[in-house]
């Protein structure tokens, strides 16, 4: 283990986004981020940007509320939907895909984050794609430090927690102040961030990412829907 505290001249968070040298064209390029913890304008720099192709996801599905079974096949097919626009994003040499649910509604609800993430990581590696994209989560299911760790653990190169983002807006008026309220936020998770890297002796967010460290508790990994999307 290391000391985030102490090590932390030795450490970083900065992400390279985009195919890997090695699994891509000659003349294609990375974009470097300095953090995986994207605020919106960070994230809309990134889509507006044009070195690395980008493409935007929604992760959604349209639920139904009378039948539970009905609806966990919904989900299911939203999900399998979702990983093969994945797989083509990436064939197509599209270097950042963005998986989003800021577009829910009244008749649109979010895939589960983590499933959608770990799912997409797998079909990914499944199809030997992994290294062609990066995936950047932009989500309301991300709140804590904890949410963070788990969806880069499970495969995000970088997020962007869209309920933070909405609750400052709500709760400041002052430009201002809700940057600095961003800002704090930022830099709480990357401190949480660098610690549990530190907890598995990693000294590079790039070591980390994908790397699946997390066990569940009460979530039996081992039912046949959830193994192939959390084999380990």
């Amino acid at each position: 283990p290391l000391d985030s505290l102490r090590e932390s001249d030795g450490m970083t968070l900065r992400v390279a986004l985009g195919a890997k040298p090695t699994f891509a064209p000659s003349h294609s390029k990375q974009l470097m981020i300095e953090s995986p913890i994207l605020q919106r304008t960070q994230l809309e720099q990134i889509r507006r940007q044009t070195q690395v192709k980008t493409v935007t996801l929604d992760m959604l599905y349209t639920p139904n509320f009378d039948d539970a079974v009905q609806n966990e096949k919904a989900d299911e097919l939203a999900l399998q939907n979702v990983c093969e626009q994945v797989e083509q994003a990436a064939r197509g040499n599209t270097g950042i895909i963005i998986l989003s649910d800021a577009n829910i509604g009244k008749t649109k609800a979010a895939i589960p984050a983590l499933l959608m993430v770990a799912a997409a990581n797998q079909h990914m590696v499944k199809h030997g794609l992994r290294f062609n994209s990066s995936l950047i989560m932009e989500t309301g299911q991300a709140a804590s430090p904890h949410d963070v760790a788990t969806i880069l653990g499970f495969g995000a190169s970088a997020i962007c927690p869209l309920s933070v983002h909405n609750r400052v807006m709500t709760e400041y008026a002052d430009p201002a102040s809700r940057q600095k309220a961003l800002y704090n936020f930022q830099k709480g998770v990357e401190k949480s961030l660098m610690k549990t890297m530190g907890k598995f002796g990693l000294c590079t967010a790039e070591s980390y990412i994908g790397g699946e460290f997390f066990e569940s508790n009460y979530l039996d990994t081992d039912e046949p829907k959830l193994q192939a999307y959390f084999p380990h």
